[in-house]
């Protein structure tokens, strides 16, 4: 038994591998050129408006995918609160620069929130037609827009750089994004709405989205607290440092796992009333994305100190100690991100929000505790919750999907080990040739020094991974099977 994923997951790749290739270039570019100071001031900014922005899309656009059925009136009611919400925002933070500004005790950040408070405008625009194009599985308008507008807004940010406009290139290029993805939206699904409003399915939409918008909010939250109380204790260049360092662990995310988390919740919503099937693509999912990650994150934690060199050069340094840090929550990332995925596939958004809270209020609570002792173990201590959390999340996972405990276990162990030992080789030897060789030359030695490591220990644990790999190249299917050995397991 299979179930057919390798268009959308090969356009879902395409979708995060261009974008996050081109914004990347564009970060490591813009970094250089502009500095951390700078750098820090704008994530300050833009960590606020991020953290809003999901709070006013209160997940309505996670509910239109979810629901098995779809009429236009709806559409068009999700749009049109999407955009009410969206401009209600927008005033609220503009409201707020100055307050955000005091905060801070940065006066110059005060102009840069009001200009980014436009966002809020913009993104409504194409959320609801992308919502469209994610219930269709059409990955592939989705990945011609997703590199556009980042292409876009690279070459703005870079020339506004160059052109000496400091902070204002990163809003401009945050901005110009924001409106490229809107028009492309449009121009994808030729989709204009009614002018409908019900007031029903707008609740119907709340009830459901809601709550994953709280969670999303949380989740964040969670992942940011670091940066933002860093900005007050430590100033914007150390918010740089832990921006530049994440944005190296989002870029390896969105190219490894992001492929498989944005198909899990549509692939998983149209098995949700078949819970052997279900739990096979689960597993399988759980498998894949592994093989991919887990290598990945510990070869960044074992190379940090040179692909910082070569990629932010001199005047960023304490990105690569974020850098490793926030790599060692690869296990806990995966399994959560596709715990939260196969929840809100189900429609158990409240558990999702209860569990994106406990997460939060947990991690917030210790980041806020060990502040004293600085940016590294705000950002170490949330890595700790996370792993001191995940036998709870795995027990949840068995209870409320039925989902074995070592099913899951055994799917990701090879991956898991051969990457540990991966990283230690290339780790001890990084160290070594540190005194003779160029940063640069060291990557192009242990990167792929370390692919072979990798894999040589994975076919040592493993082969039919490799074998189940070819198989979904071949058939254009995602291999699954859904005997009680492996997927509708009991074990515990």
């Amino acid at each position: 038994m299979g179930m057919s994923v390798k268009a959308p997951l090969f356009w879902s790749t395409a979708s995060s591998v261009g974008a996050q290739l081109v914004s990347f270039v564009a970060f490591a570019v813009l970094a250089r050129t502009l500095g951390a100071e700078t750098f820090g001031l704008v994530a300050l900014a833009a960590s606020v408006v991020d953290l809003l922005l999901i709070l006013s899309s209160a997940g309505i656009a996670d509910a239109l995918v979810q629901r098995a059925t779809l009429d236009e009136d709806e559409a068009a009611t999700a749009f049109w609160a999407n955009m009410a919400l969206g401009l209600a925002f927008c005033v609220l933070v503009l409201a707020l620069a100055e307050p955000i500004a005091d905060f801070y005790h940065r006066p110059e950040l005060a102009p840069v929130v009001r200009a980014l408070a436009l966002v809020f405008l913009l993104t409504p625009l194409g959320v609801m037609h992308n919502a469209r194009l994610t219930r269709d599985m059409n990955f592939r308008a989705l990945a011609f827009r997703n590199v556009a507008a980042n292409v876009t807004g690279a070459v703005v940010g870079i020339v506004m750089a160059l052109m000496h406009f400091g902070a204002w290139a990163l809003v401009g290029q945050r901005l110009v994004m924001a409106t490229v993805l809107a028009v492309l939206a449009w121009t994808a699904t030729r989709w204009v709405p009614r002018l409908v409003f019900r007031a029903g399915a707008f609740m119907s939409f709340l009830r459901f989205g809601g709550y994953l918008s709280l969670s999303q909010l949380f989740i964040m939250l969670n992942g940011r607290i670091a940066e933002l109380l860093s900005g007050v204790y430590f100033g914007p260049g150390v918010v740089a440092f832990i921006r530049a360092g994440g944005r190296v662990i989002d870029v390896l995310n969105q190219l490894t796992f992001a492929p498989f988390h944005q198909i899990a919740m549509p692939m998983q919503a149209r098995v949700q009333h078949d819970p052997v099937q279900r739990n096979a693509v689960y597993v399988q999912l759980s498998r894949m994305s592994a093989l991919f990650m887990f290598p990945c994150f510990m070869g960044v934690f074992a190379l940090a100190p040179p692909i910082v060199e070569v990629v932010f050069g001199p005047g960023w340094g304490g990105a690569s100690d974020a850098m490793r840090i926030l790599a060692l929550a690869v296990v806990p990332l995966q399994v959560n991100v596709l715990f939260i995925a196969a929840l809100a596939a189900a429609g158990r958004s409240k558990l999702v929000l209860g569990w994106s809270i406990g997460q939060a209020a947990l991690g917030i609570a210790l980041v806020v505790a060990v502040a004293p002792w600085g940016w590294e173990a705000m950002l170490a201590v949330n890595v700790v919750r996370a792993y001191l959390l995940l036998p709870l999340a795995m027990i949840l996972q068995r209870r409320v999907l039925g989902v074995g405990i070592m099913v899951v276990l055994r799917s990701v162990r090879p991956a898991a080990v051969s990457a540990v030992a991966m990283a230690a080789a290339v780790g001890l030897a990084d160290t070594a040739l540190t005194p003779a060789l160029s940063a640069l030359l060291r990557l192009v030695l242990l990167v792929p020094a370390g692919g072979a490591i990798f894999f040589a220990a994975y076919l040592l644990q493993d082969r039919s991974g490799i074998a189940m790999i070819r198989q979904f190249v071949q058939n254009r299917r995602l291999p699954i099977d859904p005997s009680p050995a492996d997927a509708g397991s009991t074990e515990v």
